[in-house]
């Protein structure tokens, strides 16, 4: 776990793209605020202007996205406190995807803490477009977000499958269960 007292220095390859050591207090500041830790900060290069941090607070799990816009970085995006089936994760899920939506997808993946093979769950948010997707698996019950539905957003389906094997690994060949309403072949 990464306090946020650890976003004051400047790191060069953050510097690169565009973020500032004054940019990353500005983070800390605001995660400092809302009393959360940070336990991972992503700006890759083909992201840039933008920054996700995966953090917890007394609520759970809660993700952010900043954005650097006219020297200026804010808030762009804020999950709020995930609940079920977000209880249970680990920083490894939360990952950056290129190539998803016109630009890049943020995904993250949990399950119940009680019930975690058979309560489990992933989101997806698309920071350029400004979409929000999830998908879940209760038992053999499917719940995904409506939009999924639509062919225009056959790459979110695949990087919510993917944060979702990734979430249940100990299963070995685990193929996530499609979404109600969409083929198999649409996969």
């Amino acid at each position: 776990m990464l306090t946020t007292g650890l976003l004051v220095p400047a790191n060069p390859a953050l510097c690169q793209n565009g973020y500032t050591g004054a940019d990353l207090q500005r983070m800390g500041q605001w995660l400092q605020f809302y009393q959360l830790d940070l336990y991972r900060l992503e700006i890759p290069p083909f992201a840039s202007p933008y920054a996700a941090a995966l953090t917890s607070g007394k609520h759970g799990w809660r993700i952010v996205v900043f954005l650097r816009d006219g020297g200026v970085t804010n808030v762009s995006w804020d999950s709020g406190f995930l609940k079920r089936p977000f209880q249970a994760a680990s920083a490894d899920n939360f990952v950056l995807t290129p190539g998803v939506g016109s630009n890049f997808g943020v995904s993250f993946s949990g399950c119940d803490a009680g019930d975690c093979a058979g309560n489990y769950g992933a989101l997806l948010y698309l920071p350029w477009s400004h979409q929000f997707f999830q998908k879940g698996v209760a038992g053999r019950s499917v719940a995904c977000s409506q939009s999924l539905l639509g062919p225009a957003n056959a790459k979110a389906v695949v990087a919510l499958d993917a944060a979702l094997k990734r979430q249940q690994s100990a299963v070995p060949h685990y193929v996530a269960p499609p979404c109600p309403g969409v083929s198999k072949a649409a996969h």
